[in-house]
């Protein structure tokens, strides 16, 4: 657009000559570089003061490139779900993250995934920092693209036994299912299904979970098959083919409380009851689960405190580079509520 002025960003250069000195001189006055330069208390005053009438800003991209760092923070999911529709972890998750960076004045950036980010399939082209994986889909390729990073790493939800070289932030997921068997088994349950969607079904801790939920049934003597395992979609839960077969379970212990939610609202369609026809449990425990009805017993896991945890974590390594402890395990507990009571009496 012809005849308006381009707006140009201050430079030191620009400081210098409006204040009468040297590059070096500003240089050193507002970003303590050159440790040689000397400038007087009466010269520094004018280069502040020349510099804030000029209104200059400090190129932030130069000097992260000066010094190879981006103070940037990229959490990686290979599956985001949505924030706050049918549960409280992603927005716990979040605030225990940006509780960390923020105090640390770092920024944080969303990525869809740990691999296909470049040719070597690593997010390693100076964009971050560091890495906070969540929900990781462990596999051959991605152990591979962690062991060749070059910015260091650290993982939510990856159990003992993953990613042994990895700092690592998970939850007791066998007492937690433990606690949840052991709660409906009191109740008089027997037939007790595992609920999950396909895709945390390939995740470290989604096979850590199903083999807890074995174990736990085994302690009860309750054997368990395949036909145990619901693999079901969060949009079509399948609760109306569950309830009318025969030998059903007659109470579900499901992967997140999203999913136990899901169930909750397509019984509700089917006009069945919570607890009356099925039993429900969760898992995470958020303050959401007082909201719906009925209120969902779930398995606790301190979400927001392990994010917080590992987000510091992951900034500390960058800062000192040290790595901490591989593993951090947090304790759960099993929130009693209202969508689990005593099997119908015609199970």
């Amino acid at each position: 657009m012809d005849g308006i002025p381009k707006l140009m960003a201050t430079t030191i250069r620009d400081v210098a000559e409006a204040a009468g000195v040297s590059a070096m001189a500003v240089s050193k006055v507002l970003h303590d570089r050159g440790a040689n330069v000397r400038v007087g208390a009466e010269t520094a005053e004018t280069i502040r003061r020349v510099a804030h009438e000029l209104r200059y800003q400090p190129n932030r991209l130069a000097r992260s490139f000066r010094q190879q760092k981006t103070h940037t923070i990229g959490l990686v999911f290979s599956h985001l779900g949505r924030i706050g529709d049918l549960d409280g972890y992603m927005a716990a998750l979040f605030n225990g993250v940006m509780s960390a960076t923020f105090k640390s004045e770092y920024g944080l950036t969303i990525c869809p995934s740990l691999v296909k980010s470049s040719d070597d399939g690593l997010i390693n082209d100076g964009r971050f920092d560091g890495l906070l994986w969540c929900k990781p889909d462990y596999s051959v390729q991605t152990a591979e693209s962690i062991r060749r990073s070059e910015i260091p790493i650290v993982m939510m939800h990856a159990p003992d036994g993953e990613a042994p070289d990895v700092p690592r932030f998970c939850c007791d997921n066998t007492l937690g299912l433990k606690l949840a068997v052991d709660h409906l088994v009191e109740l008089g349950h027997t037939r007790i299904g595992f609920v999950m969607d396909t895709f945390n079904g390939s995740t470290a801790e989604g096979r850590v979970r199903i083999a807890s939920y074995r174990a736990a049934m085994a302690s009860h003597q309750l054997e368990t098959s395949d036909e145990d395992i619901l693999y079901w979609s969060y949009e079509h839960p399948e609760v109306e083919r569950l309830v009318h077969r025969p030998n059903r379970h007659t109470a579900v212990i499901a992967f997140s409380e999203r999913q136990a939610v899901t169930i909750l609202g397509e019984a509700e369609r089917l006009g069945l009851s919570i607890p009356g026809d099925l039993s429900v449990v969760g898992f995470d425990s958020t303050a959401f689960c007082e909201t719906v009805r009925p209120r969902l017993t779930a398995i606790s896991q301190p979400i927001e405190q392990m994010a917080f945890d590992a987000a510091n974590a992951l900034i500390s390594y960058i800062e000192a580079e040290q790595y901490p402890s591989k593993l951090f395990t947090y304790p759960c507990g099993l929130d009693i509520r209202e969508s689990t009571a005593r099997p119908p009496s015609r199970s």
